[in-house]
């Protein structure tokens, strides 16, 4: 399925193919990710997907989202969600993103 990925050491927002399962979400999120968690759900259904441990780890990047409360730190990836709960394609666009995302360091 097609995703966004939010890597904040590039400062980059890049389309990719991620497979089903647990395994790419982690993968993507890249750092030794064990455990994720989507803080923020776009109104369209698309969720952000990342480190639930990543303010513990060590990190080259992070970004601001509008109206959260603390920074996200390492990668995020974006990924669409269907009426059941299902991963599907995103919806949200690049541009989108790039509007919202204040990159931090």
């Amino acid at each position: 399925m097609k995703g966004l990925l939010i890597n904040p050491t590039d400062k980059t927002i890049t389309e990719v193919e991620i497979a089903q399962g647990l395994q790419p979400i982690y993968d993507a999120l890249g750092n030794n990710c064990t455990t994720f968690a989507v803080p923020i759900v776009y109104p369209n259904g698309d969720g952000m997907y990342v480190d639930d441990e990543g303010l513990f780890k060590q990190q080259n990047g992070g970004f601001q989202f509008p109206n959260w409360s603390y920074p996200l730190l390492g990668n995020a990836l974006i990924l669409g969600s269907d009426e059941e709960g299902n991963s599907v394609d995103v919806k949200t666009t690049k541009e989108e993103l790039l509007k919202d995302i204040e990159w931090l360091f």
